[in-house]
């Protein structure tokens, strides 16, 4: 439990202060902007971060509730224990990596609040990051340990990324 405890608070310090600092930095060192001044990039940053946020919590919740596990795991790199279910509800029902989306999109807010055109760097260049994750260290531990599950639900849902409508 402490583990867990320590591991969310180190990796939610990087996520949520360090990152978020880059941004505040890289927006300090050029005015060029990207949306229109005033309140617009204020809203729009603000529904992006608020819908990124709600995807990361969801996301952690289902992966400690369900999986068993949590998500400060990059490799070998053990902070928090792995899951040992594959968890394919809530959010993952939505498209495979729902906390890197919403973590997207939570700094893509603050880079449209700030809305400075230099800071957009971090939320692609974590894009960059997180689809290397899912391709080269996430995914083929879960094809691995949980394959029969793994091939169905890449079945069900096809999107590493992006959540896509079911079709009715």
């Amino acid at each position: 439990m402490a583990r867990n405890i320590f591991a969310y608070l180190f990796g939610g310090s990087i996520f949520f202060i360090a990152i978020p600092a880059i941004i505040l930095y890289m927006a300090s060192l050029s005015s060029y902007t990207f949306m229109p001044e005033g309140k617009v990039a204020v809203i729009f940053g603000a529904v992006s971060s608020a819908v990124g946020l709600l995807f990361i919590i969801w996301s952690n919740k289902e992966l400690i509730e369900k999986g068993h596990g949590g998500a400060v795991v990059v490799g070998p790199i053990k902070l928090s224990k792995e899951t040992i279910k594959l968890v394919t509800t809530g959010p993952y029902s939505m498209c495979r990596n729902p906390m890197h989306m919403g973590a997207f999109l939570f700094y893509l807010g603050l880079c449209c609040a700030v809305n400075s055109l230099l800071s957009l760097v971090v939320p692609f260049g974590f894009l960059l990051f997180a689809y290397c994750f899912a391709v080269f260290l996430d995914e083929p531990r879960l094809k691995r340990d949980f394959p029969e599950d793994y091939e169905k639900w890449i079945q069900d849902v096809p999107q590493r990324f992006w959540p896509k409508p079911k079709k009715g």
